[in-house]
């Protein structure tokens, strides 16, 4: 029994033996191994491997189907790992590739020679998508916003083919995927309805306007509300003007009617001479009458009575004139009652004009507060007419900036600018790429030594031969005096 056999430890001497009693099967076993191993790399098909690199980037900001004003565009900075990820997913999708497929015809390749029937031709299709998904090798390149995407086949014109049609079908689903279509055409008709409103919206305003007879209102309200504060500070000034003027036309009428019209202005004394000549000459009358009755009566008559108590009352009456004195006064104009006088007249037409002026006042303050209290009334529907107008003027601007976005987008879309890109194109190679020739070899030794040795051990594990002293030793526990070597 062997030492591999019975699980002693195999030394290096035992190794060593074994290999040199099975050099000639390590030898062929090698030798074919390697034999085989170049044979099938020389008689597998040449693969010729092209390839091509995707660019992700942020250029080109996607479209937003919003209301906001602020929506219109969504911009990202950095491509993100996701977003990566997303195109790769594209890139794999099963109708991006079977579009490949049926536009290459690789499904002709499953039944070269003879043509596909109707019937087996999904199957055909099938078959070339999942070759297509097997061959085809797409992975993001580290540190970069790069897809590189790898494709084999056995001819280079159908590699370079494959990708250019992948590259260029991709481009458009990557479009159509991130676009939103029918946009313009939603945007345009919504900018046209609120056109049709603002239009509406600005005749009625105009219409109120002029009805109204407002050009501006809040410069309107402001202007008659100055008008109106004016004009009462006018009428109250005037108010207290005339109250001013009535207390002092009172006060000029009373002193007034202190002040004397006229005053003295010469006194002279005289005696009252015109009355005492005429009582004298009276007096004489009455002393001749009386002696003129005595000549026919007697001193106790009636009349003799009568005419003596005249004389004495005559006398009297002298006595009294006599003593009597009369005063000639000139008088003229008072200048401070003609002073007041003037005074009085000029300050009751002053206050005539003050009281007219006052109802022109009073009767523009009243105009003044009907006219702000028919803004202030019309303020209510100018303020939502305007509203109703700004809204709608906003409402269409915002819908034409967007109708320019999605022209633009949908511009953009047409030339095929999209925020991926083709940084590398497919090349036609001239050298395969399998089979790798030295690797294959290089493996194939590799692989003709394991197989070798493995072989020559299996062998030795297996014999039944007894090689070495030591073995037969170790077989029997009887010691070996003499070897003899058959030659």
């Amino acid at each position: 029994m062997n030492p591999i056999e019975n699980g002693n430890t195999v030394s290096l001497r035992d190794i060593a033996a074994i290999l040199i009693r099975r050099k000639w099967q390590i030898l062929a076993t090698f030798f074919l191994t390697v034999a085989a191993v170049v044979a099938g790399t020389l008689l597998m098909p040449k693969q010729y491997q092209t390839q091509m690199k995707v660019l992700v980037k942020n250029e080109r900001a996607d479209m937003i189907v919003s209301a906001d004003s602020n929506g219109g565009s969504g911009y990202r900075g950095e491509v993100s790992e996701a977003q990566i990820n997303s195109e790769i997913e594209l890139l794999t999708s099963n109708n991006l590739l079977q579009e490949v497929v049926t536009k290459c015809g690789l499904e002709r390749l499953e039944s070269p020679g003879e043509a596909v029937a109707a019937e087996r031709l999904p199957v055909a299709i099938e078959k070339a998508l999942r070759r297509l998904q097997r061959d085809l090798k797409i992975s993001p390149v580290r540190k970069a916003n790069i897809i590189e995407v790898e494709y084999a086949a056995t001819d280079p014109h159908r590699a370079v083919a494959v990708l250019a049609q992948l590259a260029e079908s991709y481009l458009e689903e990557h479009l159509k995927v991130h676009g939103t279509p029918g946009t313009y055409e939603f945007f345009t008709s919504q900018a046209a309805r609120y056109q049709h409103e603002l239009t509406d919206a600005e005749a009625k305003l105009a219409e109120f306007r002029q009805r109204e007879n407002i050009v501006m209102l809040a410069q309107q309200k402001d202007a008659m509300l100055q008008k109106a504060s004016d004009s009462e500070s006018a009428l109250n000034q005037a108010d207290a003007t005339i109250r001013d003027y009535t207390s002092r036309i009172a006060d000029t009428r009373a002193q007034l009617a202190a002040a004397a019209p006229r005053v003295v202005t010469q006194s002279r004394t005289v005696p009252n001479e015109y009355s005492v000549e005429r009582l004298g000459t009276m007096l004489a009358e009455l002393q001749n009458r009386r002696t003129l009755l005595l000549a026919k009566f007697r001193p106790d008559d009636r009349m003799v009575l009568e005419a003596d108590q005249e004389i004495s009352d005559t006398q009297a009456a002298l006595e009294k004139a006599t003593k009597l004195t009369s005063v000639e006064q000139s008088t003229d104009v008072n200048p401070i009652h003609q002073t007041l006088e003037i005074d009085l007249a000029k300050q009751q037409a002053e206050l005539a004009g003050l009281q007219d002026r006052r109802q022109t006042l009073a009767r523009q303050s009243w105009i003044y507060r009907q006219n702000l209290m028919k803004l202030g009334n019309a303020t209510a529907t100018h303020d939502d007419l305007v509203r109703t107008q700004k809204e709608a003027e906003d409402n269409y601007l915002l819908y034409a900036k967007k109708t320019e976005e999605a022209r633009i987008a949908e511009s953009l879309d047409q030339q095929k600018i999209a925020n991926v890109a083709i940084a590398e194109t497919p090349t036609e190679p001239h050298l395969p790429s399998k089979p790798n020739v030295p690797l294959n070899v290089a493996l194939g030794v590799v692989l003709a030594c394991f197989l070798s040795l493995g072989a020559a051990f299996t062998a030795e594990y297996f014999s039944d031969t007894v090689a070495q002293p030591s073995e037969l030793e170790e077989l029997t526990g009887l010691p070996v005096l003499a070897t003899a070597y058959r030659s």
